[in-house]
């Protein structure tokens, strides 16, 4: 018996949640579906974020062979593509690239022509065009250091593959070609129950444009006040810049907020304001390889979640949260499939 009950505390353990995020239009940045249970005091939360790939009305056309095969082996033509190393969009890009071709939004797709004047100027100074692949691939300078050392960046394995995984794309399409784009539609249903009962669905409708649109709908029964509430809440997230998106909705009155993010889009800062209640809400997350920490206050609250992330797989931390003056102790893990 001591032995099963250990267990299931474990299997408790494995999918409870660590992030509440802000705005739901978050969901699309996420690197993988999740299962969540957030276990505080008297309540806890189960949740089940989600996703589904699915065709898109929108599509490109090949104006050069190369940018396409790129794209193809980068995102197979998925929008809202990330990588387990945070590179994001169609183009798979990290800040750093989305800096230097000033493309302010990574997850547009129509950008072949500022990818390609990045690859020539790889080519004009690496001397070739997969050697400039290579850079797109590995780093300007990693590869800039082969060439000027004497040794052929095809030599190396991972240029190789990835080149050679190009050129076979590449044979595949003709200039005029069209090409269908594909993007991941998120979901998050959850579930709260304890002293207070509450469930709500949530789904992000993937855009390329402006950034993505967000929908929410919340029920909510308070059993002690005999009070039961519906809500539906919308949010429209606008991508300017690569370390920033603005947010702007309505939640039972107009909302605004800001995402600041971190030079490898890790570590970020979410501010949102609720004009209807008048409050400032702020959270923060910093990743330090094992160890990760999520902060933040609200006008009546205040929380510090310090915990440690296993294999991109699986996240553990201890919550710690002050609320309405009352100190609520908790435990918080994700799990990622």
């Amino acid at each position: 018996m001591g032995r099963k009950y250990i267990i299931s505390i474990i299997l408790i353990l494995i999918v409870t949640r660590v992030f509440a995020y802000l705005f739901p239009n978050e969901m699309l940045y996420y690197q993988q579906p999740r299962v969540t249970l957030d276990l505080s005091e008297n309540d806890y939360t189960l949740s089940l974020m989600s996703r589904v790939l699915t065709d898109t009305i929108w599509g490109v056309e090949v104006k050069d062979p190369v940018v396409t095969a790129l794209m193809q082996t980068e995102s197979s033509f998925i929008i809202h593509s990330i990588s387990p190393s945070n590179a994001i969009g169609p183009f798979q890009m990290k800040p750093f690239l989305a800096q230097e071709t000033g493309i302010h939004n990574p997850f547009n797709p129509y950008k072949n022509d500022d990818v390609m004047k990045l690859l020539n100027r790889y080519k004009k100074t690496l001397g070739n065009m997969d050697a400039a692949l290579g850079a797109y691939h590995i780093g300007f300078y990693g590869t800039k250091k082969m060439v000027d050392s004497g040794q052929n960046p095809a030599s190396d394995n991972r240029i190789k593959n990835y080149v050679n995984k190009i050129h076979g794309f590449q044979r595949l399409y003709s200039e005029g070609d069209w090409i269908s784009l594909k993007d991941y539609l998120w979901f998050d249903l959850r579930y709260t129950t304890g002293c207070k009962n509450e469930l709500s669905i949530s789904a992000v409708i993937p855009e390329f444009f402006f950034g993505s649109i967000a929908l929410k709908a919340d029920y909510k029964a308070l059993e002690e006040l005999s009070v039961e509430n519906f809500n539906f809440s919308v949010f429209q997230d606008f991508a300017f810049f690569w370390f920033m998106n603005l947010y702007i909705g309505y939640d039972q009155g107009l909302v605004s907020g800001i995402t600041l993010k971190s030079n490898d889009w890790f570590d970020r800062i979410t501010l949102k304001y609720d004009f209807n209640q008048e409050d400032l809400i702020w959270e923060g997350y910093n990743s330090f390889g094992l160890f990760c920490m999520n902060y933040g206050f609200s006008k009546d609250k205040i929380y510090f979640a310090p915990g440690m992330e296993f294999e991109n797989r699986i996240k553990l931390s201890l919550k710690a949260e002050y609320d309405n003056f009352k100190f609520k102790p908790g435990i918080e893990c994700v799990i990622k499939f």
